[in-house]
Formats: structure tokens, sequence, C-alpha cells
């Protein structure tokens, strides 16, 4: 029963993709009120026309998943079983063209099925071929389902019972951590910890009491123990998966950049995030924020700076913006494009004649990755037939191959 509970709870968390008013929450430790998250807080995000840029808005990609007839042999949260395989999340790591790449691939199958259903292959926009690769490189950040057992054992192990209470258990000098049941998403969890980060860690090395640290689903079981705790009818509070704009400007706002650069822009006393921050799940992301936060406080302290605070859906919006730093694709060499051009038979037909060369090379001169992508998707249907006639196996490329091949086409 309680596993039954732990999978909804999950499903909540990660699969809510609306949100709905929320209330003040009591302030943790010091009795000071601090907003959570509202309706208004929440912006929409829309993606560039013509440049590969993570919308992380998952109803916009689902909608084109549904439009496009993906779902017709495609399962991704049902438990289903379709005719093509059910696209689970650990299939989608890489950035949009590593994405992208996954689908070219699959191509050839899916003509196969797509002719004995009598459907058409679909047509992309660059909007809707960047909503969809969005909404797949989203997957793997959903993350997975709590054990609330684990969670109350971690809880009490880790201490926090010493300070606060759970229904029955623990003290009362701290907020009671029933508070945080109402929201539907352990980034809260992330959030009033955080806040809270400085007073308590300073508590705890006055007391000689271990920073607590985490691994694993260790914050996804305690989240799952926390919302275990509310009655069954209680409101709940459900937020999407955070918006990347917004996330940037938090990053800015909150001086992250003095530190951390992102891809070597910003500052050089911490890690550069754009390399270290790996496409993660919601919980890694968390695990690994928190983590720092010790060696974070004695960093602000010798340099007299203020502890960040988060508000409303900031913590949110920051970690879809981390997660979002390996979407974009990097540039590739075009030496080894030209090898996997030709390698490939493209060679074949594209520069077959000069006019052939000058047309694709005009198409993709200026294009990105987008553009590039979605020529190529568009593409597919006339690639059949000539390959057909000529019996020429499909090019099944990788990403870094893609990037390859268009930093080849730039250069000619």
């Amino acid at each position: 029963m309680h596993d039954r509970k732990s999978s909804r709870i999950a499903a909540c968390t990660f699969g809510a993709l609306c949100v709905l008013c929320a209330a003040l929450l009591f302030g943790w430790g010091c009795g000071k009120k601090e907003s959570g998250p509202t309706e208004r807080t929440i912006a929409k995000s829309e993606p560039s026309a013509h440049k590969p840029h993570l919308n992380s808005d998952l109803i916009q990609g689902r909608k084109v998943f549904e439009q496009k007839h993906c779902s017709q042999c495609h399962s991704i949260f049902e438990r289903e079983r379709k005719i093509g395989p059910k696209l689970q999340s650990s299939r989608f790591y890489g950035s949009f063209l590593d994405v992208f790449s996954t689908l070219w691939n699959h191509a050839p199958a899916m003509a196969v099925y797509m002719r004995k259903e009598v459907l058409d292959r679909p047509q992309f926009s660059t909007a809707e071929l960047n909503q969809l690769v969005s909404f797949l490189y989203m997957l793997p950040y959903l993350g997975e389902s709590g054990n609330p057992r684990k969670g109350e054992a971690l809880l009490e192990g880790k201490a926090c019972f010493r300070c606060h209470s759970l229904a029955r258990k623990g003290k009362k000098n701290g907020v009671p951590l029933d508070a945080l049941a109402v929201y539907q998403s352990q980034v809260v969890l992330l959030q009033r910890m955080w806040n809270h980060g400085p007073e308590m860690i300073s508590q705890m090395v006055t007391a000689g009491t271990a920073i607590p640290t985490f691994s694993g689903n260790d914050m996804t079981d305690i989240f799952a123990a926390l919302t275990e705790s509310a009655p069954e009818k209680s409101r709940k509070v459900f937020l999407g998966v955070g918006n990347v704009e917004n996330g940037l400007k938090v990053f800015t706002d909150k001086g992250c950049n003095q530190c951390h650069a992102i891809f070597g822009t910003g500052g050089k006393d911490a890690p550069d995030l754009g390399i270290s921050v790996s496409q993660a799940n919601i919980t890694t992301l968390i695990t690994r924020l928190w983590n720092h936060a010790g060696q974070m406080r004695e960093k602000f302290q010798q340099k007299k700076l203020q502890w960040p605070h988060f508000t409303e859906t900031e913590m949110n919006d920051l970690m879809v913006f981390l997660y979002s730093l390996n979407y974009e694709d990097k540039p590739g060499d075009p030496a080894k494009g030209e090898q996997v051009f030709a390698q490939k038979k493209c060679v074949d037909c594209h520069f077959k004649t000069d006019v052939g060369k000058q047309k694709i090379v005009r198409d993709i001169k200026t294009a990105d990755a987008l553009l590039f992508a979605t020529q190529m998707w568009n593409h597919i249907p006339a690639m059949e037939a000539a390959m057909v006639t000529q019996a020429v196996p499909w090019p099944e490329m990788t990403g870094q191959q893609l990037r390859d091949v268009l930093a080849f086409l730039h250069s000619q």
C-alpha cells in the first residue's frame, strides 16, 4: 500500500504539468515567514524559432508528440505496450543532435510500421522539432519514485529529528517537516533546506554534529516520507519542471556567476558548471547542490558574501537551467565531417553535380543544428525512395557525426 502511494506521489511530483495556487509556509527555524511558489511566478517561455533551445514546458512537447501521432506507436509514462519501443528516460541523454540521432537512426524501422498502419511520416517545423526533442531530453530529469520508509530512516540517521518533527517523531525546536507535505516537488525541500543552511550548519558545527550529505535516491526517499505524512484529503501544490530563462536570471541575480563559469564565461573560483554538471535527474542535481553547501558556506564567510536566499520558484528554475546546459551542441570537426559525408554516401547524391552541391551548401551554410536537423528529417521520404533504387543502406549517424557533417557543410 505504501509503495502504491509512493508511486502516486512520484507521478504527481514529476508528471504534474500544471501549477495550482500556493500558500505561505512558516519559516524554517527562525520563525520568519517565507513565500512558497505561486502561479504568478511561473513564466511561459517560447523556444527560439531557428536555434536549439531547451523548452522545459512538457505540455508543448507532449502536444507535438500526440499531434504527430508518435503516441500511436510509442508509450512514455503509460504502462500500455505498443508497436514501437517504450521511450524510456535512459534513451535520451546528450545534446539536441544526440537525441535527434536516436530519431534519425530509427527512421527505417518507423517506415515499416507506418506502412503497416497506413500512417504518413510526420513533418516538422523547426519549432515543433525543438519542442519534441526538448520533451525527450527532459525525460531523464523526472527521476524515480521514493521510498517513505527509507526516507524516515534517513531523517533519523542524519539527525534531522534532533530539531525537527515529522508526524509524531522528532523534536519541536524547528518547524515541523509536515509543513512541506503540501508541496508536490522535492525542489521545494531543497529550497527550504538551502535557505536554512547557514543557521543549520552553524548549529551543527557548534553541537559537533556532522553536516548531513546525501547520495543516490536519498532526497527522493526523504521527500516521499514528508508527502506520506500529509492527510489524504489535504490540499496539494503542483509545480512544473521550472523555466530555463528564469533560471539563467536566478543564476546571475544570486551571484552564482561570480564563482562559477559556464563554458568559460563567469568566475574562476569554483568549477565550470558547463563542464562539471552533466545531464542528470532532478534528485542527482539536488543532491550535488546540497552536498556543496558546507564548502560554499566557508567560501562565502571568507569573502564576506551574503548567502543566496531563494523564494517562490527560483530554485525550481535554477535546477532546470543547470540541466539545460548540455542541450545545445558544441561545434563539430569539418575534416571528420567530410569523411562521414563520404562514408555515409551523402556525397554520391548531394555533391553529384555542382548544382546539387551549391544547393545543399546554400541551404545549410548558415543553418544551426535545429534547422539542419529539421531539413534532414523532412527530406527522409525523398531519401528513402532514392536509396531503395540505388540499394544504399540507411546512413545511421551519432550526434557527434551529425555535428561534424554540419561543420563540414558550413566550411564549404
